[in-house]
This record gives C-alpha cells, structure tokens and sequence, in this order.
C-alpha cells in the first residue's frame, strides 16, 4: 500500500468540502508510471484555488488534512508560491498554489507543462475540467537544438566563469568559488549534456528537468567523468573538480559543434583554460 494513500484521501476529502478550493492535481513521481515513486518520493500538488493569500500565508487548513511538523514557503521556478509541508510519518508534500488564470498559464507552459507530460492525477475537480488542460495536450515537445547563438553564448560563459572561479580559490574565497563551480557551472554542463544526448539520440529522448534522473539518461562516459567533477570544501580538491569539469564541458560542447555543424569557441577554450593552467599550477 502506498504510504501516501489516507494522506492523499485526506486531500481529497478536504478539497471538496472547502468552497476556495476549485482543483487539485497531482504531479510527480505519485501520478506517473517511468521512473514511478519509491519509498522516499515526496507528493507534488498544484492546488488551484480562489484565494491565494490565504493558502500560502496560513497554517490552520493544513490541520484539516493532518498533523504537521514544519511548514515553509518557496518560490518555484515559474515563479509560484509552493507550500512545503511535512506532515506525520515524514510524509512530504509540496503544495503549488495558483489562481485559475495563473494555472491555466501555467499548465501548458515552463516546467509545469514537462512535468504533467510526464504523468497527472486530477484529485479534486469542481470546474468540470475548465481550469485544467485537456490530456490531448500534453504531449511532450520534441527536443529542438538551440540556435548557434545561445550554444556559443553558454559556451562563452561558462568559460569566463572558469576563470572568475579560478581568481576566487587564488584569493582564498572558498564558499564563492565552490558556489560557482558546483552551481553556476554545472548548471551549464547539465546544459551541455542534455543537448549532447540529444544529438545522440531521438528528438523524443527524455531527458527530464533540472538534471532529474540523469543517472538514468545520461551515457555512461558522461557519468564517469561528472563523478571527479564534484568537489569538497579544500583548495586543491576544488581545483582538481574545476579541471574535470573543464574537460567534460569541452569534449561534449566540441561533440555538438561537430555534430550539428556549429563553431565551437575555441578562442575563449584556449585563453580561458591557458590562464587556469598557468595560474593553477
């Protein structure tokens, strides 16, 4: 039985009886079969309702469906304010809360509409389905390349941050230079990676969103080397993890430019990489 399952009950009940309450689906791992939930998946809502300021703001509704514990706020990538809420048994729930004008943008755009291709369940729904996409909609868009000029713009900065990185360890900033490289840089590799595979395979190959699964979609040679890319807090470490991420970044943005027929920059690879070498011998 799912853990989730009087929880989820619960929700359901509490969404029909509460008149501001106009639907609830839930995404996620709970509402998908690939890569479906295990024992330490959360539970992903969007809860479409007439009074935002009271949902986000207030604690007393989340009483009505169970115990709680803590209780904070974020701001999802989209942009929406996201409830997150862990309840008895460290049942997590992560509660989006939206207008139905902000829903029905939000469905069939951004990250909401990647994950509801991956998989939904309508809870509560008193709006017949008007506030909600019709399941005809969701079907995941095929990859399409970007254009030479964003691959050349990433490629740009990420290699001006190699060296922004490389004067911060220099100076003793550890905590920005470990920020950079293992955030700011690494989102760009995760770029580079899902472009790279897709190069490698259909239009339709899944690689997710914010590096979700990429243990799963990933080629092995990719994963053997991101394994040295990731650094402790220690200078030399934190040198070795850039170099490693330096050469990942550059076999697989050459990859592309030789596959797609782009450019690759090899000016900013040759400064930027000559100037780490020299200075972090």
């Amino acid at each position: 039985m799912n853990k989730y399952s009087e929880l989820i009950e619960n929700i359901i009940s509490f969404g029909n009886r509460d008149d501001r309450i106009i639907a609830i689906v839930m995404v996620g791992s709970q509402a998908r079969e690939e890569n479906a939930a295990d024992q330490y998946s959360d539970l992903d809502l969007i809860m479409i309702v007439q009074d935002t300021n009271y949902f986000v703001n207030a604690n007393k509704w989340l009483s009505e469906i169970g115990k709680h514990h803590i209780s904070f706020l974020e701001k999802t990538i989209d942009g929406a304010d996201e409830k997150r809420v862990l309840f008895d048994g460290a049942l997590d729930v992560d509660f989006v809360i939206l207008t139905e004008n902000d829903a029905k943008a939000a469905l069939i755009n951004g990250d909401s509409q990647k994950m509801l291709c991956n998989g939904y369940r309508i809870l509560v729904d008193k709006a017949g389905n008007k506030s909600l996409v019709p399941p005809q909609q969701l079907i995941r868009e095929p990859y399409v390349f970007p254009a030479e000029v964003v691959y050349v713009n990433v490629v740009n900065d990420f290699w001006y941050h190699a060296i922004w990185t490389s004067k911060k360890l220099l100076r003793g900033e550890f905590w920005a230079a470990k920020f950079c490289l293992d955030c700011n840089m690494k989102n760009k590799l995760l770029w580079m990676i899902e472009f790279y595979e897709h190069t490698r395979n259909e239009s339709n190959y899944n690689t997710w969103y914010n590096g979700r699964f990429v243990d799963s979609w990933a080629g092995e040679d990719i994963k053997t080397l991101l394994a040295d890319s990731f650094a402790h807090y220690e200078k030399q470490d934190m040198i070795s993890s850039l170099k490693k991420t330096m050469e990942l970044f550059r076999h697989l943005a050459a990859c592309i430019a030789a596959s797609v027929g782009y450019t690759y920059p090899m000016e900013a690879d040759r400064y930027s990489s000559g100037w780490v070498d020299q200075n972090l011998a």
